[in-house]
């Protein structure tokens, strides 16, 4: 189950992953969680796991 947070981002940066979501016919949550799962993985970060509690 995925969980709900707020966060504030720069208008340019919000724009930006609008457009990247509108191309990509994507939610802007989706190219979010994609962006930080790529940085992640470029620096051999590895995924914690979670409980789904």
């Amino acid at each position: 189950m995925k969980k709900p947070f707020t966060t504030r981002l720069d208008p340019s940066v919000l724009a930006l992953a609008e457009r990247i979501a509108d191309t990509e016919r994507r939610s802007v949550t989706a190219v979010i969680e994609i962006a930080l799962i790529e940085y992640a993985e470029r620096r051999g970060i590895k995924k914690p796991e979670v409980s789904d509690d």
